[in-house]
C-alpha cells in the first residue's frame, strides 16, 4: 500500500446529511471498519467548495480538524495523490470541469474517485478516462449503493447464466435510475460473459406501465420477489402494521405515485428492469432469475441518518483504491452508467416504444464484489 500525503476533495454543496459531509468528515475524523473505529492516517485533507462563505459547517471542519480549504479547485488538487469529486447529491449530474481540473492537476501516478455519475455524456466520460490513462491516473465512479450490505447477503456464482433482472428504486429523475444502475449492474455483470452493454431501451410510465407487465414485457414475478425483501412496504403497513401482498392484492399500481420503468435489452439478450416505484416501498430491492429458473433477490440496505453507515463502506473502498491504486470494479461500468443515463434523458428516448443504443456495447469481465 503506498502513503497518501494529500486527498483533495473538489466539493458543489456541503449540507448535513450529504454524500460530500459523509465522506468528507470519514477522511477527515474517521469511520467505522471490520469491527474497530479506522482513522486515515498520514495526508493532508484539502477541499474545495464550490460556492464557499454560505456553509458554517464545512468552515467547522477547518476549525476543528485542520481541514485546508482551498479558494480554487486547481489549487485543492495541487500535489494530491488523491482526489475525490463530488457533485451535488445524489451525484447523477456530473461535475465534468471539476473532474477535468482533477485529472489535469493531480500528480501523474495518483487516483481519482467520482461520487455518483462519471460523466453527463458517453463520449465525454471515455475522454475523461483517456485523460486519466493518459497521466497514469485510477479512475473510478461510484455509490454507496453498488457496495451496501445485500439483505439476505447474496451474490451469484461467477458464470452464472441470468435471462432476467429487476430492480425496485424510488426517487426523482435521474438520482433513482443511478440508484438502480449502481445498484442492478454489480449483480448481473457477474453473469456468463460478464457485462455485454445495451442494444436496445424502453421507458414506460403509468398504466403503460402496468399493461407491459401483463403482457409479459417485464416479470411481475421478480417484481414480487423483489417486494418480498423490502422492510419499508407502504400502504396499510403504514397505518396499523399489518404484512400485505402488496403485488398480489393489485395494490402496487394504488400506491405508485407517476411510476415509471425502464426496460434494457442487453446485447447477450438478458432483460433488465429498472421500476421507479415511490410510495410502494421506500427501500431498494432486486430479484435476478438465473437460465435454471433458481430465483435470487435481495434488498440493498442504506442505514438510517444521522451516520449512514454505508457510507463507510464506500469511504474503506475509497481508501484501499487510494492506496493500492486497484480498482475494486472497471471503469468500463462507470462508462455504461453514464451512457445510459444520458440515453435516459434524451426526450426521444421516452417518445418512442424501442430506442437502439448500439453505441453502448459496452463490455467487461465478470466482476467480483
Amino acid at each position: 500500500m503506498q502513503t497518501l500525503r494529500k486527498i483533495a476533495f473538489l466539493l458543489e454543496e456541503f449540507t448535513t446529511p450529504s454524500p460530500a459531509q459523509q465522506l468528507l468528515d470519514r477522511f477527515l475524523s474517521g469511520y467505522p471498519r471490520d469491527g474497530t473505529f479506522h482513522m486515515p492516517e498520514g495526508a493532508t485533507v484539502s477541499a474545495h467548495l464550490m460556492l464557499p462563505g454560505n456553509e458554517p459547517d464545512f468552515d467547522k471542519r477547518r476549525d476543528d480538524f485542520d481541514l485546508v480549504i482551498a479558494p480554487n479547485a486547481a489549487q485543492a488538487v495541487e500535489g494530491a495523490d488523491a482526489v475525490v469529486v463530488a457533485s451535488r447529491k445524489p451525484g447523477a449530474v456530473a461535475n465534468d470541469r471539476f473532474l477535468q481540473i482533477a485529472l489535469e492537476g493531480a500528480d501523474a501516478g495518483s487516483a481519482c474517485f467520482v461520487h455518483g455519475a462519471l460523466s453527463n455524456t458517453f463520449q465525454r466520460g471515455r475522454e475523461q478516462v483517456s485523460l486519466a490513462h493518459s497521466r497514469q491516473i485510477a479512475l473510478l465512479a461510484g455509490t454507496p449503493v453498488a457496495l451496501t450490505w445485500r439483505l439476505p447477503e447474496v451474490d451469484l456464482t461467477p458464470g452464472t447464466s441470468l435471462t432476467e433482472a429487476l430492480i425496485v428504486v424510488q426517487g426523482a429523475f435521474p438520482g433513482a435510475e443511478l440508484h438502480a444502475l449502481e445498484g442492478l449492474l454489480p449483480v448481473i455483470e457477474r453473469r456468463r460473459g460478464g457485462e455485454s452493454g445495451v442494444r436496445r431501451i424502453g421507458f414506460l410510465e403509468g398504466q403503460e406501465l402496468w399493461r407491459a407487465g401483463e403482457r409479459g414485457l417485464w416479470s411481475r414475478t421478480l417484481l414480487a420477489s423483489a417486494l418480498s425483501r423490502s422492510h419499508t412496504p407502504q400502504g396499510d403497513a403504514v397505518a396499523d402494521g399489518r404484512t400485505q401482498d402488496l403485488l398480489g392484492l393489485g395494490l402496487v399500481p394504488k400506491l405508485a405515485r407517476s411510476p415509471r420503468g425502464w426496460l434494457l435489452e442487453h446485447d447477450d439478450g438478458l432483460r433488465s428492469t429498472l421500476l421507479v416505484l415511490d410510495g410502494v416501498v421506500a427501500d431498494i430491492n432486486f430479484a435476478v432469475v438465473a437460465a435454471e429458473g433458481a430465483t435470487v433477490s435481495a434488498q440493498l440496505f442504506r442505514a438510517p441518518p444521522p451516520a449512514e453507515h454505508h457510507f463507510s463502506r464506500l469511504a474503506a473502498t475509497m481508501e484501499d483504491f487510494f492506496r493500492c491504486r486497484k480498482a475494486p470494479w472497471p471503469v468500463e461500468r462507470n462508462l455504461l452508467i453514464a451512457g445510459l443515463l444520458e440515453a435516459f434523458a434524451r426526450p426521444a428516448t421516452r417518445l418512442a416504444p424501442r430506442v437502439d443504443t448500439p453505441w453502448l456495447g459496452v463490455s467487461y469481465p465478470v466482476t467480483t464484489r
